[in-house]
């Protein structure tokens, strides 16, 4: 019995969220609770009517009693159950059990030399499903399941030697096979419990595991996914983003009966500034005309892409065209604040050209022509002597967009 008081050796074996649940299933036990008093309340109550014995009596206020303190102990484990510790919430479960089941084989053990032999036979019969009930529910803690099956038959097992009637000394030996069978039916259960529960843990944490490895894969995914839309020298989108987003928006525009307006970006004199600074100067240079255009983008649907070497191009969507001339002068300025030093430029340092062009959306119409149209404007601009903002003719202006009711 030595090795049924270390009540431990459970929550030693597994993790402490498992010994939780462990103690929990301990605790939470209240409709067996009052289904295993009420028998008993009832057989002490039926015994006490029927014979007027006082230990029938006795009976009923010791289920009463035992079930009492079952229940408050469970309550105040539902109240509080951070006030103790596991090691001790399983102590306390396992002196509540064994005093229930030490009681309930008492009263058995006395009520054998009751004359009236069918209450008896009522007593016994609830008093053996009662035990088989409890090594289930407590198989967790062998000690508390083993314990309840011990405490209970043992009694009636020294009552039945002891008497010496024939019929009893022989009920004694089917009482001990019970008591062996009891205790080797709890060692069986426990370890089937305790094999539950460390699958159950595993379980847990390889799903734990499983969800990390997905939130890992999702950030390298949206890691990927930002590399192969990013231009790796300025950050900006790529042309591969661009073609995309121009014809996702073309396609939202053409559905909203809106205008869409794109502006392509060159730097002026780039070859000469590489010559003379360096290449490495050229990519600081991009990244900052880069960085200054989209601050330049102020609305979250407006988007900056690298269109090639020294071209950006910018997408602006339900944006008509003096709008979009605005925007360009906008960058134009912006750029021209950098005042990055350009010797071999007749304006002394790096400008830009800017073409603008806006379509309204149409079967008939594809992104491509939009993006045409800017193309022709930026020459434009740029043979008539750079640095300047040049529309593309023939493009919806806000007026337009007007008349048209659009």
């Amino acid at each position: 019995m030595l090795r049924f008081i270390q009540p431990l050796t459970e929550l030693d074996a597994v993790s402490p969220r498992t010994a939780r649940k462990l103690v929990d299933s301990l605790y939470h036990q209240t409709t067996s609770l009052l289904a295993g008093g009420a028998v008993f309340m009832a057989l002490g109550l039926i015994g006490f009517l029927g014979t007027g014995s006082h230990w029938y009596l006795a009976g009923f206020l010791l289920a009463a009693s035992t079930c009492a303190l079952r229940l408050w102990q469970s309550r105040r484990y539902a109240r509080a159950p951070d006030s103790a510790s596991l090691s001790t919430w399983v102590r306390r479960s396992l002196v509540g059990a064994w005093l229930t089941a030490a009681s309930w084989g008492a009263w058995s053990a006395v009520l054998l030399f009751e004359p009236e032999k069918s209450l008896i036979i009522m007593v016994l019969s609830a008093q053996s499903a009662c035990m088989i009930g409890g090594a289930v529910r407590n198989a967790a803690v062998r000690a508390i399941a083993s314990g309840q099956a011990f405490l209970t038959l043992t009694p009636v097992f020294a009552a039945c030697l002891l008497s010496g009637g024939g019929y009893l000394t022989i009920y004694a030996g089917f009482v001990a096979l019970l008591i062996v069978a009891a205790l080797a039916l709890t060692r069986y259960l426990n370890r089937q419990t305790l094999l539950l529960l460390r699958q159950d843990e595993e379980k847990s944490e390889l799903v734990a595991s499983l969800e990390l490895a997905k939130q890992d894969l999702e950030v390298i995914n949206r890691h990927l996914e930002t590399l192969v839309a990013t231009d790796a020298l300025t950050g900006a989108a790529n042309r591969r983003a661009f073609d995309l987003s121009a014809a996702r928006e073309w396609r939202r525009c053409a559905r909203e009966q809106t205008p869409m307006s794109l502006l392509l970006l060159d730097v002026d004199h780039f070859k000469l500034f590489n010559d003379l600074y360096g290449h490495i100067a050229g990519d600081h240079c991009l990244q900052e005309i880069a960085a200054a255009a989209a601050a330049a983008l102020r609305r979250s649907a407006d988007g900056l892409a690298r269109y090639g070497g020294e071209e950006f191009v910018a997408i602006l969507p339900n944006t008509p065209l003096d709008g979009a001339v605005r925007i360009a002068e906008r960058i134009l300025w912006a750029i021209e604040a950098l005042n990055l030093r350009h010797e071999a430029s007749p304006f002394g340092h790096i400008t830009v050209s800017i073409g603008a062009a806006c379509m309204m959306p149409a079967p008939d119409h594809q992104v491509q022509q939009l993006t045409a149209r800017a193309d022709a404007a930026l020459y434009a601009a740029k043979r008539g002597g750079r640095n300047r903002v040049n529309a593309a003719a023939g493009a919806m202006t806000q007026l337009d967009i007007d008349a048209a009711g659009c």
